[in-house]
Parts: C-alpha cells; sequence; structure tokens
C-alpha cells in the first residue's frame, strides 16, 4: 500500500485537474450556446432558399443552371471540416472516420479525388497518415463568418462551372440536437433539388398563379444557385462549430466526474494506509512498553 504523504500528493493532483476540466466545461458550455444561436439563426433562412430554389426549377421548366448540371465524374474535390483544438472526446476521428467512407466509396468509382481539410487536429492525422491534401485551412474558429467560408467556397464553385470539377462534397458533424451530432458526407455540386428532381412530377410553386416574377425565374435562379452552395458550406461549418463544443462540453464533464470519483477511491486508500499506520505505531508502543515492564 501506498504511503499516505503520497497519497495525498496524489489526491491534491486530481483536485487540480478537476479544476482544469471543470473550468473548460464551463467555457465549452458558455461557447456552445454562442455557436447553437448562430447555427439556429441561419437555418431558417437557408432552409427557405432552398424551398425557394426548388419552386423556381419548376417554374422555370427545362432550363438548366450549371450548377445543376450532372455529367460522368472525374474529379471530385473534397471539403473535410474539422476542429483546431482538441479534448472534445470522438468528434475529429468521428470526422475522419466518414472522410475514410467518402474516400473508400470515392476510390471505387476510380475519380481523381482532391482533399481540403479545415481543422488542425484533422490535418495533422491525414499527414501522419501520409494522405496528400490540396489546402489545409486552420484560420477559422468557432465564431465563423460567412466572408471566411466564402474564401473557400466561391473557388470550388468557379471550378465546377468551368469544369475543372465534377462533384463537390462536404465532409462535417451535423448538429441534430444536444444530444445527438452526427458525422456525414453530403453532396452539394452538382445541386440537386428535390423539384428538378423530380421534373414534371414536383409539386407547383406556392406562390399562386397571379405572381409575377420580375426579374424571369432563370434569371433569378441564377443568382440564387452560387449563393445557396456557398450558404450550404457556411451551415456546415456552423453546424461543425456547434458540435465540437457539445463534444468537448461532454467530455469535459465525464473527465470532471471521473475525476472526483478517482478523489473518491484515492481518499479510502489514504483512510485505509494511515489506519495501518496508526494501528502499526500503537502497536510499537505498546510492545515497547510491554518490553520496558
Amino acid at each position: 500500500m501506498a504511503k499516505a504523504r503520497a497519497i495525498l500528493k496524489r489526491i491534491g493532483a486530481v483536485r487540480n485537474i478537476a479544476k482544469i476540466t471543470n473550468t473548460m466545461q464551463m467555457i465549452a458550455t458558455a461557447r456552445f450556446k454562442r455557436a447553437f444561436d448562430r447555427a439556429v439563426a441561419a437555418r431558417p433562412y437557408t432552409d427557405r432558399l432552398v424551398k425557394l430554389i426548388e419552386e423556381l426549377t419548376v417554374a422555370a421548366g427545362d432550363y438548366t443552371h450549371p450548377l445543376l448540371r450532372s455529367r460522368d465524374a472525374k474529379r471530385v474535390a473534397v471539403l473535410a471540416i474539422a476542429s483546431n483544438r482538441g479534448l472534445c472526446g470522438g468528434y475529429n476521428s468521428h470526422v475522419g472516420r466518414a472522410l475514410a467512407r467518402l474516400r473508400e466509396e470515392l476510390g471505387g468509382r476510380d475519380v481523381e479525388v482532391e482533399l481540403h481539410v479545415a481543422g488542425k487536429k484533422l490535418i495533422s492525422g491525414l499527414r501522419f497518415q501520409g494522405v496528400d491534401m490540396a489546402s489545409t485551412i486552420s484560420h477559422i474558429d468557432d465564431k465563423v463568418r460567412f466572408e471566411e467560408v466564402d474564401e473557400i467556397a466561391t473557388p470550388l464553385i468557379e471550378r465546377f462551372q468551368s469544369g475543372e470539377l465534377d462533384e463537390l462534397h462536404v465532409v462535417y458533424t451535423k448538429f441534430l440536437s444536444s444530444a445527438r451530432q452526427e458525422a456525414c458526407a453530403e453532396q452539394v455540386l452538382p445541386l440537386t433539388p428535390e423539384a428538378a428532381a423530380e421534373g414534371a412530377g414536383a409539386a407547383a410553386p406556392t406562390w399562386g398563379r397571379q405572381t409575377i416574377l420580375s426579374p424571369d425565374p432563370e434569371s433569378i435562379l441564377d443568382e440564387l444557385l452560387p449563393r445557396s452552395v456557398r450558404l450550404h458550406v457556411f451551415q456546415a461549418f456552423l453546424d461543425a462549430a456547434v458540435s465540437e463544443q457539445t463534444a468537448r462540453r461532454v467530455a469535459m464533464k465525464v473527465a470532471t466526474d471521473n475525476a472526483h470519483d478517482v478523489i473518491v477511491e484515492l481518499t479510502r486508500t489514504y483512510n485505509r494506509s494511515r489506519q495501518a499506520q496508526i494501528t502499526t505505531e500503537l502497536s510499537e508502543i505498546m510492545g515497547g512498553a510491554a518490553a520496558l515492564e
């Protein structure tokens, strides 16, 4: 059994760790609230824009935008979004596994994959594995700004329109609720609105027959479709940010609870060690007194 003094030192060290993890949990909770507000605030606009594009696609008839045009994939771009910081449980590893599944799927299609990675942790992991990356992004934190995401999305959109890229996929952690986040891979380009896919069988626009569109639906789609792609990527970054803080909050809470459990166990061990030490000292005193008699 360890000496009582050594056990006290271990208890003090674990208490310091518990203070750190508890503080990090509170910080993650505050950051989660801000990230959650930003993600939720953007969703109604994004969802309504997608619905509007579906209705305009029906109204435009046979019109096809370059972003809607599918072709045989030869070169595919993949944007993977992870975190710059650790201590967030399995958050980064889940994104890495989702990326590995997508790369395996694309490899089965015999296409060239161009990988763009955001997040220092995923970047370092892929470098360790020897994976080639076309670009790395490490300047975007949990306070995601649209201008930062636009600098990433716009060149990819332009390359798709020019025919240099045939598909664009985004790998990130989708925030479904505070208790559920899911690492997933989504195809961003070419766009596949449900109304466009269903063609003549799609639902009619909800604005009514008397609505006059000015300019024409084609001109409106030319403006809205690139914006929809940018917002899709922006929403992915927002979801990734709030999912990261959720994972870190849970991980730090588990670490704090485990530290308290260790302290309780060490305290029991200390009490037993101290009791054994006192019993030994009393036995020595009584043995010495008996010897003097």
